[in-house]
């Protein structure tokens, strides 16, 4: 009669703990499958466009990160006093400048860049000097270097920055 006695409580001990173990798992799991991801952030960044000639035209920043797939914002601002210097910033591929700019020479009407082309990511409105335009774009989902430039006839060259995407 002993041994039944102890074999019983051996088993709802047994039966006690594997309940147990497998109420814990249930929770795990349960708790593993409803964590939610955390959407991506929002960046924003200022760049100021600098210079009243094509000689000392520029970007004051040379030099933006992000993380992939977030939200971009960028203000643009033309800090230019000649009429003659107008700006914009437009993100592309690296190595596709010259192929970008140069298509956006005679697209007036479209801010200087084929929004339709490839190898651009965004790009911004034409600020007149002492505007702000703002572009919001999502980063590529895909992390690399990718460049900005000014599509605006003839600056392209000089007006570039580093867009890094982790």
């Amino acid at each position: 009669m002993k041994k039944i006695i102890i074999a019983s409580m051996a088993l709802a001990l047994i039966y006690a703990c594997g309940d147990s173990n497998s109420n814990k798992t249930a929770e795990t799991t349960a708790t593993e499958s409803t964590t939610v991801t955390e959407a991506p952030k929002t960046v924003e960044f200022t760049i100021n466009a600098v210079g009243n000639t094509m000689a000392d035209m520029g970007y004051d920043t040379k030099e933006i990160k992000v993380k992939s797939g977030s939200t971009v914002k960028v203000n643009l601002t033309n800090q230019g006093t000649d009429a003659s210097m107008l700006h914009n910033i437009v993100f592309v591929k690296q190595g596709a400048e010259k192929e970008v700019a140069t298509e956006g020479i005679n697209l007036k009407d479209q801010n200087y860049f084929n929004p339709q082309n490839v190898n651009v990511i965004a790009g911004s409105a034409v600020a007149a000097p002492g505007a702000t335009v703002t572009i919001e774009f999502t980063a590529p989902a895909e992390a690399g270097t990718y460049t900005y430039i000014c599509t605006y006839p003839g600056h392209w060259m000089k007006m570039q920055g580093v867009f890094i995407v982790e």
